[in-house]
């Protein structure tokens, strides 16, 4: 059985993301995506029971992620443009 490949689901550019966002849109586990934030040293901001990242904060610490968000957003504007 071949492993099942999971897309990124697209991500408008905003200030602020939530981890449970973030994690939803790479295909993984809420708690593991934080471990995985963590273990970067990204920084987080709290209110109440939501977990927050800045977009500062994924532009440096997770380069790799935020090349995806920026590219699903150009290819998502230029698909709305096209229609």
């Amino acid at each position: 059985m071949r492993p099942v490949k999971r897309r990124m689901k697209p991500l408008r550019l905003q200030a602020l993301y939530t981890v449970n966002a973030l994690a939803e849109a790479a295909g993984v586990g809420r708690r593991r995506f934080h471990r995985l934030l963590r273990s970067v040293d990204v920084r987080f901001l709290r209110l109440g029971r939501l977990t927050f990242v800045t977009m500062t904060e994924l532009e440096t610490k997770v380069p790799e992620l935020w090349e995806s968000i920026q590219a699903t957003e150009t290819l998502r504007r230029a698909l709305d443009d096209s229609t």
